[in-house]
């Protein structure tokens, strides 16, 4: 980057303004909004303009910041001589012909420069360094002692934490600002006897230069290039939003896929049958449950054993119940988190019509960390069965499927977990919390054998068959992917039963296998 060399002296000492009367009313307000600006001295008059390079923004923004507060303070200053009594002759504007209409013009104009002050204070770094090198400084104030040079570099690494990001950002509107204020300042007519000091309207040459330089630098061509690059994100996902509602109907007619904003997308292989309701509509949303879309066999398949599971959890006999309970209950919590799942599965199928991002999302990941538990649950019971009479290493495991559920619980949340890009790690990580029951299965070896352990997991055969033919539909798109064909409608569009339902199917055929299992598992591993 090319550097910036200016001219020896940035600016010229103002004229003092003569000794004049009290202030009229003007000076008393104008007085109350005032800021403290003993933080922001202008630059000294004295001070020669230093040859800066774009290698790194510090110095670019330090001396930015000294220009402008000198800039404004020169401002300031002849501002205030319009402040002085005058009559109103002597100061007509284009469409003010008052003294008072005058006055208010220079107030405003004060207080335009006041923000602006306030701002360069707040976002341009205050200190800087006129030596070559940090090293250089140092030497020429501080005496030569043991240990310096390693303080030195402890400084001088501190400096890349400094983040630069915002005051970039600031730069277009430090710029937008300052013109903003021109723009004021030109739309008024001074007397002649003001004319021979009406270059301090403008900027000097130097800060123009500067500011100019720096606008068309690379630090803040790529943070306006990042900043419009997510506007446009941003403005892009509005639009689509607003299209998709249109062709909707408002969320009364089924929409297609590529008539979807990104974010609803998740499986191209299903053109057709997508509802696209507003949140504020949610009865239409409850009440699409029980219509006809691509979604309809996803709802129901979990829909109805929910519903089904959760009545036969009703004794009919309280007293009995009572009996049983602790016999039970490794069943009963499966059941729990198994239900958990189903539930978990109906709410986000019935709102992935909903056109509410945060709400669509939200529903999404429940989801999964309805998953999570049913998979920790899953593992859960093969350990509570399994190490009886060995209560230690059964609390362990327990313990190791508790924490399986809750990062089930955790990593959905995480904002790339719901991205279509990461499915795949998506996949790999519920896998993961599958294949954590390795573990115990090798330590039951240990603790038996080889032959006694499989014997004791041959009723989860079925069960475990179910959820990897599940598995393979939901990974590989089958049966749409060969179904679906460019501006044919097919069931798939209208009433769902893709690879997503077949795999809502296994899930549940894979509880209802897992449950039937239990009852052999209670024996544990020693009777097998």
């Amino acid at each position: 980057m090319a550097t910036i060399v200016e001219a020896a002296t940035v600016f010229q000492t103002p004229v003092p303004p003569q000794p004049r009367p009290a202030r009229p009313r003007l000076s008393t307000s104008y007085a109350d909004k005032q800021h403290d600006r003993s933080l922001c001295q202008p630059l000294s008059p004295s001070m020669n303009a230093l040859d800066l390079s774009f290698g790194s923004p510090l110095p670019v923004l330090a001396t930015l910041r000294l220009h402008v507060l000198s800039y404004l303070a020169d401002l300031e200053a002849h501002l205030a001589l319009l402040e002085s009594p005058i009559s109103a002759e002597s100061l007509k504007t284009r469409s003010e012909s008052t003294v008072e209409e005058a006055r208010t013009w220079v107030a405003t104009a004060l207080e335009m420069l006041s923000n602006i002050r306030t701002d360069v204070c707040s976002h341009l770094p205050e200190f800087y360094v006129e030596t070559p090198t940090v090293e250089g400084f140092v030497k020429s104030h501080i005496p030569d002692m043991s240990g310096m040079r390693s303080r030195l570099e402890d400084v001088r690494t501190s400096f890349t934490d400094i983040d630069f990001h915002s005051p970039l950002e600031y730069i277009p509107t430090l710029s937008e600002n300052l013109h903003s204020l021109q723009s004021h300042l030109s739309s008024v007519d001074l007397p002649q006897s003001l004319c021979d000091s009406v270059s301090y309207l403008k900027p000097h040459a130097t800060l123009s230069e500067l500011l100019d330089k720096v606008m068309a630098s690379e630090f803040v061509s790529r943070v306006s290039s990042d900043i419009r690059g997510g506007e446009d994100a941003l403005e892009k996902a509005a639009i689509d939003v607003t299209r998709a509602m249109r062709r909707s109907l408002n969320g009364s007619r089924l929409i297609h896929y590529v008539d979807l904003p990104e974010r609803w997308r998740n499986n191209r292989f299903v053109t057709r049958g997508y509802r696209f309701i507003p949140l504020q509509q949610w009865p239409l949303i409850i009440m699409s449950v029980f219509a006809l879309h691509n979604e309809t066999v996803n709802i129901h398949t979990h829909l109805i054993p929910f519903s089904l599971w959760s009545l036969n959890l009703i004794p009919l006999n309280p007293f009995a119940a009572d009996v049983k309970l602790e016999s039970e209950l490794p069943e009963l919590a499966f059941t729990a988190f198994a239900l958990l799942c189903l539930f978990t599965s109906t709410i986000w199928h019935t709102m992935a019509g909903c056109a509410h991002p945060k709400g669509m999302e939200l529903c999404a990941r429940v989801d999964y960390v309805g998953i999570g538990w049913l998979i920790s649950a899953t593992v859960g019971t093969i350990v509570y069965y399994g190490f009886q009479g060995h209560d230690d290493a059964r609390n362990n495991f327990l313990v190791l499927c508790f924490i399986n559920g809750f990062l089930g619980s955790v990593f959905p949340f995480m904002d790339w977990f719901n991205d279509l890009k990461y499915r795949n790690y998506r996949i790999l990580f519920f896998l993961t919390l599958a294949f954590s029951v390795l573990a115990p299965l090798t330590h039951l070896s240990y603790l038996y054998s080889t032959w006694q352990m499989l014997a004791f997991i041959r009723p989860l055969v079925p069960s475990l068959l179910a959820y990897i033919a599940g598995f393979v539909f939901y990974a590989t798109h089958f049966p749409e992917c060969v179904l679906a064909r460019p501006g044919e409608t097919h069931w798939l569009d209208w009433l769902g039963g893709g690879s997503h339902a077949i795999w809502h199917v296994c899930i549940v055929l894979a509880i209802a296998l897992h449950r039937h299992a239990m009852d052999s598992m209670k024996a544990g591993v020693s009777a097998v």
